[in-house]
């Protein structure tokens, strides 16, 4: 009998020893191999984007914001929200700057109002001087052009933030309208909404602006507030519904053939990150980038065929004078803030040297896409 409870015992205290060695982690300040583990911290950022929750583009910085987790082992977490939670969608960068929020997604061209130089960081007419969006996001990276844009909000607004790209904005068709248009003369006739540096070219060339946040288009068409819109892409456009109100969308564009979106961090939450931290929030911004650019020309195909079969809207070529109008009316806006602001100037020199040579090089050693595109695809 004694022999059988010694056994019992025995076989008790090694089943334990093997749960404790096994099944139970140690403490977070219990020593291992003589150093103490400390418990690992998880961050929690607030972000905002200026987005309604179901637009495709609230998709990038939730997709940004799931990769950061994922590559940090939770050690960061952003909880993403959309328009209007927090603050309006033209206070996000100040909020960010303030720290009311950690970090937000924004539009440059928004602040164009505050500095004229905010525009040359969003979408700019010509591209510009002929850059398409991989043209500009070289000029980003490897011109000089993300130094220059962080220049920008630190130095030249004064604010308290580190700015990284985040999003590709495809190129933009000139808008949707109630009927077709032939000429610049027949542009000039209308009320049509648009933003930014933009109007100031429209106005400049005679047609009439009117400005308004991207949820107010689709009852002014309605109205008759305004007889023409643009807004942004296919995709975009047909979420807010702009075929059930105008039938004619003109394409293509210069005002906006290039341009990126922004992910806008304050800069004492992200001197507080740890570098690996920090270099996973900033790999993760380009793959955003990356895949957003890669998702907006799959979803903007898929889309405008859907709103030429389903909802009948007519595809019409933007005629060339007012293309030729795009671009002398900006040059004359730009040359305008080029001698009023030295900032401005300095950003606009650098991206002309730098499509000097990329432009250049693509035109001599690239085919016209429409060559090999015509042969398979011929109407």
């Amino acid at each position: 009998m004694r022999k059988k409870v010694l056994l019992l015992l025995a076989l008790f205290l090694t089943v334990s020893l093997m749960f404790i060695a096994t099944g139970c982690p140690p403490a977070a300040d219990q020593a291992q191999n003589g150093e103490v583990v400390a418990p690992v911290e998880t961050i929690t950022w607030k972000m905002q984007t200026p987005w309604p929750t179901g637009m495709y583009l609230h998709d990038g910085p939730l997709r940004f914001a799931e990769k950061v987790e994922a590559m940090s082992g939770g050690r960061l977490k952003i909880e993403v929200t959309p328009a209007g939670t927090i603050v309006g969608a033209f206070d996000i960068l100040d909020a960010v700057s303030d720290g009311v929020l950690d970090a937000g997604q924004g539009w440059a061209a928004y602040w164009a109002g505050r500095h004229p130089a905010a525009h040359l960081f969003s979408s700019t007419v010509g591209g510009p001087f002929g850059m398409d969006n991989l043209d500009y996001v070289s000029w980003l990276y490897f011109g000089g052009g993300l130094e220059l844009y962080r220049q920008l909000y630190t130095e030249e607004m004064g604010l308290n933030v580190k700015v990284f790209p985040m999003d590709i904005i495809v190129e933009e068709p000139l808008g949707w309208f109630k009927e077709e248009i032939t000429s610049l003369e027949e542009l000039k006739g209308l009320k049509m909404r648009e933003s930014g540096l933009t109007a100031e070219v429209y106005s400049k060339a005679g047609i009439t602006v009117v400005a308004m946040p991207g949820g107010e288009i689709l009852p002014s068409l309605e109205r008759g507030v305004i007889d023409a819109a643009a807004f942004m892409c296919p995709t975009s456009d047909k979420q807010l519904g702009l075929m059930d109100v105008a039938k004619y969308y003109h394409t293509p564009s210069l005002h906006r053939p290039s341009g990126t979106l922004e992910l806008l961090i304050n800069q004492d939450r992200w001197n507080e990150l740890p570098a690996d931290l920090q270099a996973i929030v900033e790999v993760a911004a380009k793959e955003t980038l990356l895949h957003t650019w890669m998702r907006g020309i799959f979803l903007n195909s898929a889309d405008l065929q859907t709103l030429k079969e389903e909802h009948d809207v007519q595809i019409v070529r933007t005629p060339d004078d007012v293309l030729e109008m795009q671009l002398e009316a900006w040059a004359e806006v730009a040359a305008g803030h080029s001698a009023n602001n030295p900032f401005f100037a300095e950003v606009f020199a650098s991206q002309r040297e730098h499509a000097e040579r990329v432009v250049r090089y693509r035109r001599e050693f690239y085919l016209p896409y429409g060559f090999a595109a015509d042969h398979y695809w011929a109407e």
